[in-house]
């Protein structure tokens, strides 16, 4: 058999990364022959627009001023928020060289007019299917896949609560050739309930397919012998790194921050990590005696690589908190979320133990209905 996935992939971003190289190495470890289907996106150098397929912030065949801002925030946002240093890429492109990808695909038309041929095409994890994404999401559904070819997807993520009257549209277009759908989070499923009659499961990251002990061998740890608080925010929130500091101060902990540098940090309390590869990210999160996050795949690391200890910060702006929730209740980590206050002092935190037996039940319960869907797929 040959399966073909199509995710965010070969990404500046830790979470991109480790979720596709999760669910690539367990198909291959099932003696699939599987690879990525290596379509670029736009903060691409050399990504090739289509006039056909276009982002939905795209209207009428015009980008308004605020999409072209937007857009353009965001694709220098995405490269200078991981791609802290020459050392750091070299990091990430050492990690994701590791994986099997199909041709390039400089652009959709491309892929459309020449698709990759498998027995099975899989969308895969994170928000694939987020309308506020800057490219196309119609690839995504596999469309391009040939007629009569089996289809599934595999923790698809919609991001947000609620779609848009012409996105759902869309979508019930696009679901309607696959085989199984598998989304991430209660949200996206009652999306999906209601636009389709098909049977929608919910399974887990694929970053839980694999074992503590397998990552751990893909682990890069730190060379410091200190006790840290390891901060880990998508868009260096200043309110964490203040609260951060502040627990530093109650507890006598040094404070590394795995993000970029600027220099707003010279001078700052805290040691800003610019460097680490996704090997290294998941290195000083096990090393870690506490972790600060923001971050959906910060707060699943937190607990696959098991730190002494971890929070996590949802903001009141934050639409898409509600996969972060979804996960600390199936695990029963719900005391885990900070308070928007970001007030409740160290000793607290640190009074809060976690069960490791308990947890390690729940994502084996959780594993478990996961595996029996993909296995059965890829029989």
């Amino acid at each position: 058999m040959k399966a073909g996935i199509i995710t965010i992939h070969n990404s500046p971003s830790y979470g991109a990364s480790l979720q596709s190289f999760a669910l690539w190495k367990y198909i291959t470890l099932q003696g699939i022959d599987c690879e990525i289907i290596d379509l670029h996106r736009p903060y691409q150098k050399d990504y090739v627009p289509s006039q056909k397929y276009k982002p939905y912030s795209i209207q009428n065949n015009k980008p308004s001023l605020k999409a072209k801002v937007k857009g353009l925030i965001r694709r220098l946002f995405a490269v200078e928020r991981h791609f802290y240093t020459d050392l750091s890429k070299q990091r990430f492109d050492k990690f994701n060289s590791v994986v099997k990808y199909s041709r390039p695909y400089l652009g959709i038309d491309d892929l459309y007019q020449n698709p990759p041929e498998y027995d099975l095409y899989i969308t895969g994890s994170d928000q694939v299917w987020n309308p506020f994404q800057p490219y196309c999401l119609e690839p995504y559904f596999l469309t391009f896949a040939p007629k009569g070819k089996r289809c599934i997807s595999y923790a698809a993520s919609i991001g947000i609560s609620e779609l848009p009257e012409n996105v759902k549209v869309d979508f019930k277009k696009w679901i309607a050739h696959y085989d199984s759908i598998a989304v991430r989070e209660l949200s996206a499923k009652r999306i999906l309930d209601n636009i389709t009659d098909k049977s929608i499961s919910i399974v887990c990251d694929p970053t839980f397919l694999l074992t503590g002990a397998q990552w751990r061998e893909i682990a890069v740890y730190p060379e410091t012998k200190q006790k840290y608080i390891l901060v880990f925010s998508l868009g260096k929130n200043t309110q964490l790194l203040d609260y951060a500091t502040k627990l530093s101060q109650e507890s006598g902990l040094q404070v590394l921050v795995v993000g970029m540098k600027n220099k707003s940090d010279e001078d700052k309390p805290y040691t800003i990590i610019d460097d680490a590869g996704p090997g290294e990210f998941l290195g000083y999160i096990a090393n870690a005696t506490m972790v600060i996050t923001d971050s959906f795949h910060g707060t699943v690391f937190s607990i696959i690589m098991e730190a002494e200890n971890f929070f996590t910060y949802i903001s009141p702006d934050n639409k898409r908190g509600s996969r972060i929730t979804d996960l600390l209740e199936t695990l029963d980590l719900k005391d885990h979320l900070l308070y928007t206050s970001l007030s409740t002092s160290f000793s607290n935190l640190n009074s809060l133990i976690i069960n490791r037996e308990k947890t390690s039940y729940f994502i084996e319960k959780m594993k478990e209905e996961s595996v029996k869907y993909l296995n059965e797929n890829l029989k």
